[in-house]
């Protein structure tokens, strides 16, 4: 599949947002700062992962196709790169996490291994401390899961419209869960309530694929300029206006971003970011703490608590909240360097043997 490298400068700033929520964003003093959902840096992960797995699914499905071959080896390749990109640093903590008897680790071991995490917080409909973030790593499993066959067996012609009603029901289901249940984490947690994000990067896919012409005669000047329009709507309701009101608004917050990260995707793919976004992009250290975002994603929240129970007991370090966020984001990095290097590039390689 084509490489797209704005994409991995996209997932920097997707791993930033998200550090800043859960590291940084309480101790902000400014309102108009601290009131930014930051963690919708998980959203812009799912839309660039339902176009990457998509667009994947579509290419060896037409390929496939056109050669007479089944799609059952495909498939099994498919799951077996995902294992290998997803498994391997994954369960290495969470074993590591069980051996320290890391908080509820032992507790919530069955609902780790089994990739059910967001399950498990929906039925308790409240966070699970420092394994909280593995909600949304259960949500892209469960998605790779069903969305393979959905996207192969289903007739071309049917495809665009089964990627809609997904968006459509995910909507619907959220919008249920939030205002007539009191199960406001299901309405967040759940894969089917996360499809409107995951849907729209594989409608991108869709265009992408199998309407080129079409894909490539959009004019992203005038997407850029949706986008800014979305972006200072944006701010307006949920920085600038009363908090009273935007709180109102909340529950919408996430779709509506989904709709500016999922144009931003489209512009990504075209390479449509020119200038100054052209060279944060495609910088090679943003593009490669893209490559590496996953490992930061999976260790982030242990940090702070690992630090404090370890590090700071010998070194008795005393800073600002932003100077903690800095040593919390070095020590970040240095672990996910060290995995990528020496335990996932290495397992990377053995993709070779699964090809599609």
């Amino acid at each position: 599949m084509k490489y797209f490298k704005q994409l991995d400068g996209l997932r920097f700033f997707a791993i930033l947002g998200v550090l800043i929520a859960h590291w940084l964003q309480s101790t902000i003093s400014i309102d108009f700062l601290k009131d930014l959902h930051y963690g919708s840096g998980v959203t812009l992960f799912f839309v660039i992962s339902g176009f990457l797995i998509t667009t994947i699914l579509f290419d060896f499905n037409d390929k496939n196709r056109a050669s007479g071959e089944r799609n059952i080896h495909s498939i099994k390749s498919f799951y077996a790169r995902r294992t290998l990109r997803i498994f391997p640093i994954y369960y290495l903590t969470i074993i590591l996490l069980f051996l320290l008897n890391f908080q509820d680790s032992r507790i919530l071991f069955p609902w780790l291994i089994s990739y059910t995490t967001n399950i498990k917080m929906a039925l308790v409909n409240n966070y699970i401390g420092s394994f909280t973030h593995f909600w949304s790593l259960a949500v892209e499993e469960q998605f790779y899961l069903f969305w393979a066959f959905f996207m192969v067996f289903i007739p071309r012609k049917y495809l665009k419209i089964t990627i809609l009603i997904s968006i459509l029901f995910s909507l619907l289901l959220k919008y249920y869960y939030s205002f007539f249940t009191p199960y406001w984490m299901a309405a967040n947690a759940l894969v089917l309530c996360n499809m409107y994000s995951l849907g729209s990067g594989a409608l991108i896919a869709w265009y992408f694929r199998y309407k080129p012409a079409y894909f490539e005669k959009i004019k992203t000047k005038k997407i850029k300029i949706i986008v800014l329009v979305l972006i200072l709507v944006y701010l307006t309701v949920f920085a600038v206006c009363p908090k009273e009101f935007s709180a109102k608004f909340n529950v919408f917050a996430d779709p509506y971003l989904a709709i500016i990260y999922a144009l931003i995707v489209f512009l990504a793919v075209k390479a449509s970011f020119k200038g100054f976004a052209k060279k944060i992009l495609e910088n090679r250290v943003v593009v490669y703490l893209g490559k590496i975002s996953y490992g930061l994603y999976i260790y982030h929240l242990f940090i702070p608590p690992l630090f404090y129970l370890f590090l700071n007991n010998l070194f008795k370090i005393h800073t600002t909240d932003f100077g903690y966020f800095l040593i919390f984001l070095v020590l970040n990095i240095s672990l996910a360097s060290l995995t990528w290097f020496f335990f996932e590039k290495p397992i990377l390689g053995l993709k070779r043997y699964f090809k599609y």
